[in-house]
């Protein structure tokens, strides 16, 4: 994914990754997380970071949004919901 993730960097798209702190996981998870936030730090995607959240969301171009169960950035075999909105504007909050 990163290749692709380089790709749109390099193009001026703007890319956020909002997670929670590396304190709220579990210590056996934070040396692969804190791997992963590197890279896409490295890469130029901007970092964001709030406890207590577990949505799962994209906003393409401010007006096009996916919302629902499905992991965005990971690939599984569960099961998974997503809809997605077209809005003429949205808040930037």
């Amino acid at each position: 994914m990163m290749q692709h993730l380089k790709i749109v960097l390099e193009n001026k798209v703007r890319v956020i990754v909002i997670t929670r702190p590396i304190g709220d996981f579990k210590d056996k998870n934070t040396s692969a997380l804190q791997g992963a936030l590197d890279l896409l730090k490295v890469a130029g995607v901007s970092l964001v970071f709030k406890s207590n959240i577990h949505q799962k969301y994209a906003v393409i171009d401010q007006r096009i949004v996916w919302y629902g169960s499905i992991n965005l950035l990971s690939f599984g075999s569960a099961e998974e919901r997503s809809c997605g909105l077209i809005a003429q504007t949205l808040l930037t909050n």
